[in-house]
C-alpha cells in the first residue's frame, strides 16, 4: 500500500524558493553606498605668494639757509651788454607767464627761500636767475641728481650743468654754499648761458 507524499515537504521547498527570491530582490534594490563625487575636484590651497615690492629710500631733505639779495647786486646787467642788449630788471608782476621763470630748478630755489630775478633785453628776451644757499650735503645731493639727468659743462668755472627741459635752456652751477640757476629761451647751448652764470658766480664772492 503506497502512502501519499506529505504536504510539509512541499511547504518547506516553497518557503526556501520564496526566501531565495526575496533575497535576490533585496540585493537588486538595495542602494549603493555613497562614494566620493568624481565630478568635484578638491581645490588645492594656493600657497600665498608674497609679491616683492620695490622700495626706494626717500631722498634726504635739503638743508638751506634763506638768501635775499638785491637783483642789481646779483647781476650787473651793464657788464653783459656785449652779449645782451640793454638788459633791465623786470618787476615780478610784469613777468607772469614767462617760461624762463618756470621749471623744477627754480622751484628748488623758491622752496629754499632763495632769490629769483628776471631781466629783459631790448629785443624782449628774458633771462631768469635764481640763487639759494644749501649745506654741503644738500649741494652734493643736487649735483648727484644732475649727473644722471643733465649734461656736465666745464666752462662755467665751477661745477656746472646744462639742459633744455621744455625747450628752455637751463644752466645750473654750484659755488658752495650757493646753488645758481639761469634760464632763458635764448639759451640754446651752454655757451649762451656762460656769461650770465659766470657773472653771478663772481658777484656771489663779494656777497656775504
Amino acid at each position: 500500500m503506497r502512502h501519499a507524499p506529505t504536504r510539509p515537504s512541499v511547504v518547506l521547498r516553497t518557503l526556501v524558493v520564496t526566501g531565495a527570491l526575496a533575497l535576490s530582490l533585496s540585493a537588486c534594490t538595495s542602494p549603493s553606498p555613497a562614494g566620493p563625487d568624481d565630478t568635484t575636484t578638491p581645490s588645492a590651497a594656493s600657497p600665498a605668494t608674497a609679491e616683492a615690492t620695490a622700495t626706494t629710500a626717500p631722498a634726504p631733505d635739503l638743508v638751506s639757509t634763506p638768501f635775499t639779495v638785491d637783483c642789481d647786486d646779483l647781476l650787473a646787467a651793464g657788464n653783459l651788454s656785449q652779449y645782451y642788449s640793454a638788459l633791465a630788471p623786470v618787476p615780478a608782476e610784469d613777468v607772469s607767464g614767462d617760461e624762463s621763470r618756470d621749471g623744477e630748478a627754480l622751484e628748488v630755489v623758491a622752496d629754499a627761500d632763495g632769490t629769483t630775478c628776471t631781466w629783459q633785453d631790448a629785443d624782449g628776451a628774458t633771462i631768469t636767475v635764481g640763487v639759494a644757499r644749501f649745506d654741503d650735503e644738500s649741494l652734493n645731493e643736487l649735483a648727484n641728481d644732475l649727473v644722471a639727468t643733465s649734461n656736465s659743462v666745464p666752462t662755467f668755472g665751477v661745477e656746472g650743468y646744462f639742459d633744455t627741459p621744455g625747450g628752455v635752456g637751463t644752466a645750473e652751477a654750484f659755488s658752495s654754499p650757493a646753488f645758481v640757476v639761469a634760464r632763458s629761451t635764448t639759451f640754446l647751448e651752454p655757451g649762451d648761458a656762460e656769461p650770465v652764470v659766470s657773472a653771478v658766480v663772481s658777484a656771489l664772492k663779494t656777497i656775504d
